[in-house]
């Protein structure tokens, strides 16, 4: 018998090895695909739960933070829990990936145990780093949503702001057209998060009202710089911080 004639058996021998072989890299796919999907919508749920624990904890509405922070501490738990046992690869872009989702477990066990003890501003004060810290997270690991968006278009606000904390000489061309420039940066920055927005979120009254606001604020700054008037600028930039912290406590955490 030649050596040709055994490369059949040789065949049906391996063909098993390599069958378990595909179904084993099948199986590491679609584990990794899961612990990456989970790790997305943990976080992005986790934002959301966040927002309605927040905003009924400032609203004072203990019921409804207790039950939104219960809905939250179990499922960043969860989260937690299947991303350590099975970082997916995008874990491998952050520092320390399995401690910061231990930290943010911890602050949120701990957070509870505030609120359930009835102190509102501890648990507030246990809760606030976590909007950062999962904007810094969601960031590293390469994800972008309207949280973060917005996030960036408050900071485009707090640059225009310095206007509102030192008056700024509307006589001097240089002021001016640092203002508009300014002004332009951040109407750019809020549009821009537009399509971020989930169709429902667009379409959302509140959404639409505050946005509009805004918009409509901005063009009396055009005003205030043309008729060269430090007081209605001030007023419109007080305005404007208030729209933009109640878009962003709405929809942005």
């Amino acid at each position: 018998m030649t050596i040709w004639a055994k490369v059949p058996v040789v065949t049906m021998f391996f063909r098993p090895l390599l069958l378990l072989a595909a179904l084993g890299l099948a199986f590491a796919t679609a584990a990794e695909a899961r612990t990456t999907d989970l790790l997305v919508r943990g976080l992005t749920e986790a934002q959301a739960l966040y927002r309605t624990t927040t905003t009924s904890l400032r609203a004072n509405r203990p019921a409804e933070a207790e039950a939104a922070l219960k809905a939250l501490v179990a499922l960043w738990d969860e989260t937690v829990t299947a991303t350590i046992a099975a970082p997916p690869a995008m874990a491998a872009r952050v520092s320390l990936f399995a401690e910061q989702m231990e930290g943010g477990r911890a602050r949120l066990k701990r957070a509870a145990e505030a609120l359930s003890q009835g102190r509102t501003d501890g648990a507030l004060d246990e809760l606030a780093p976590l909007k950062r810290d999962w904007i810094t997270l969601k960031l590293s690991l390469g994800l972008y949503g309207l949280v973060e968006c917005l996030d960036e278009s408050a900071q485009a606000l707090d640059a225009l702001m310095v206007h509102k904390r030192q008056a700024p000489d509307l006589t001097r061309a240089e002021a001016r057209v640092d203002i508009i420039a300014r002004t332009a940066v951040y109407r750019y920055a809020l549009r821009r998060c537009e399509p971020f927005a989930a169709a429902d979120v667009i379409g959302d009254g509140d959404f639409r009202r505050q946005a509009e606001a805004i918009g409509a604020a901005l063009d009396v700054i055009d005003s205030a710089i043309r008729l060269r008037d430090p007081a209605l600028l001030d007023r419109v930039l007080t305005d404007l911080k208030t729209f933009d912290a109640q878009l962003t406590q709405r929809f942005g955490g």
